[in-house]
């Protein structure tokens, strides 16, 4: 069971980031998440407290090993709730901010209200208020109707007689009823709480993400004369308001470790947070699109041009790696979508993640960086012998690594070498198997599984390139071409140096090109 638990020191890098995601929830819904916060901060300190007492008391302990794994999987759930959660709202934010931007910055309307899809109060201008005579922060989060009712009564919609119940009615069926963009106007009387009667313009506007309803922006103006000498003062508070959304919206993205870009094909710019200008050094948060794209390797460009032309509402994610020509050549990985759901913008957005130099030095790929030397690969096959149960030991040599090297880089032969061992990793191995860097060219690896077994022994003997992939990095192209040496225990060796030895051997037999396949067992060495 400890192979499938994690260091506490994971645990509270995990809890931190929950901790940010909250505030930053907090920051968007413009009130304090104390009770999420608080749990946050007790989740801290427990991952805290068990980092101390891990080696010393859970290790020890199946009760506790069982107990401290179902609480990490647990964290690791809230986790992902709350970045999804964020990450929403965060989108929620965007679209107010664009919408009410459209809808107040070219008019000269003053008076508006956003709720959310359950009815919610969000946001609402001064002049409404001061017709229910309350204060904003006693409308936020309350649904519209239990405030209106208690303030306002409805007389007229549209010129017919109305009331307070049945324009409740008309809302409810508006979500259910409405579509993107579909911009609807509509004329309301009511008396205010003073008994006064007010009458307004008022436009709906539906807010959409991901093609679920979310919302409504409700946008009008009183008719009234006083309100055409207070129009202006009106319009600069509407302007601070946006651009409060705006800031929050912005800090959001910020305070996440993600690597954020938007680009916007009508003006033909390129937005990044500041988290990837910092990465990538790049002089401002937003470049025009030409300059971006200048400073992509020109070969991967065609690549990168064609995939991004391609992009449909049926095919609207993307991913791609390329090379950026900044002080160094450093590569990169794009994930992005084109929002085809906004039919009056030409949007991408995604993520941009730079892949350092470092990363590749012993395999590029994560879960293989700490990959074991040779040393431990005796001890590990003394360990499977004590279990008495069959196996097989392979060596594998990527023989055409140094000539990737010497045509493409050492950084595009790290790459190489590390999706070859995660493509090993995923085919071969099981649970119980492990794999061992013998030199750096040649890998060892045990199959555990008679499945497994039968698999590489079929793929050999039946396909002559079977070993070999090709790969594809930017508008690189290439193929790794392997070897490999098989011995099984018991029935080829006796002990684990003597499996190791005749692993080998079938290894350099099959390199010598006496025999006509990329794999050999020590069985068939003639």
């Amino acid at each position: 069971m400890e192979k499938y638990i994690q260091h506490p020191i994971f645990g509270i890098i995990i809890a931190v980031f929950i901790v940010v995601l909250i505030i930053a929830e907090s920051i968007l819904k413009e009130r304090l998440l104390k009770n999420r916060l608080t749990l946050s901060f007790v989740n801290v300190s427990l991952f805290v407290f068990l980092f101390f007492i891990y080696e010393k008391y859970i290790l020890i302990n199946e009760d506790y090993i069982l107990a401290y794994l179902i609480y990490s999987y647990f964290i690791y759930a809230i986790f992902l709730i709350s970045f999804y959660q964020t990450f929403k709202n965060s989108f929620i934010a965007g679209a107010q901010y664009q919408l009410l931007k459209n809808g107040l910055i070219k008019t000269k309307w003053n008076l508006y209200f956003i709720v959310d899809h359950k009815e919610r109060i969000k946001d609402m201008s001064d002049s409404l208020l001061i017709e229910l005579n309350l204060d904003k922060s006693e409308v936020i989060g309350k649904k519209l109707f239990n405030i209106f009712n208690k303030k306002i009564r409805f007389v007229k919609m549209d010129d017919l007689e109305t009331n307070n119940k049945d324009l409740e009615k008309y809302f409810i069926n508006y979500k259910k009823e409405t579509k993107p963009n579909e911009y609807k106007l509509t004329e309301l009387q009511f008396q205010n709480y003073n008994g006064e009667l007010v009458i307004i313009n008022l436009g709906l506007q539906p807010i959409y993400t991901f093609g679920r309803y979310r919302g409504r922006i409700n946008i009008g103006e009183k008719k009234s004369n006083e309100h055409l000498m207070m129009a202006e003062a009106e319009l600069q508070k509407t302007n601070d308001d946006l651009e409060s959304i705006r800031y929050k919206f912005l800090t959001t993205l910020e305070l996440t470790a993600e690597g954020f870009f938007s680009i916007d094909l009508d003006e033909q710019t390129i937005w990044f947070n500041e988290n990837i200008r910092r990465q990538l050094k790049l002089p401002t948060n937003i470049l025009n699109l030409n300059e971006y794209e200048n400073l992509i390797n020109p070969d991967d460009f065609k690549k990168y041009q064609k995939i991004l032309s391609d992009l449909t509402p049926g095919k609207s994610d993307y991913e791609v790696s390329y090379r950026l020509n900044l002080n160094d050549e450093i590569w990169v990985s794009e994930k992005g979508k084109r929002l085809f759901d906004d039919r009056k913008h030409r949007i991408i957005m995604g993520t941009i993640k730079p892949i350092k130099t470092n990363h590749f030095r012993k395999t590029g790929v994560d879960i293989l960086d700490e990959i074991k030397d040779e040393e431990y690969l005796i001890p590990y096959l003394n360990s499977l012998i004590k279990k008495e149960r069959p196996f097989q030991l392979a060596i594998i040599k990527l023989n055409n690594i140094p000539e990737i090297n010497e045509k493409f880089g050492r950084q595009i032969g790290n790459m190489a070498i590390g999706h070859y061992l995660t493509r090993i990793s995923q085919t071969f191995l099981t649970e119980s198997s492990d794999i061992f860097r013998l030199s750096g060219l040649e890998f060892a690896f045990t199959l555990t599984d008679q499945r497994k077994m039968a698999l590489i022994k079929d793929g050999i003997m039946s396909k002559e390139n079977y070993l070999n992939i090709l790969l594809e990095r930017g508008a690189i192209k290439f193929e790794v071409k392997a070897y490999i040496g098989i011995a099984s225990m018991y029935s080829e060796a006796i002990n684990a140096n003597d499996l190791y030895q005749n692993t080998k051997i079938a290894l350099n037999e099959v390199l010598s090109n006496k025999y006509k396949s990329q794999g050999l067992y020590f069985s068939d060495i003639k």
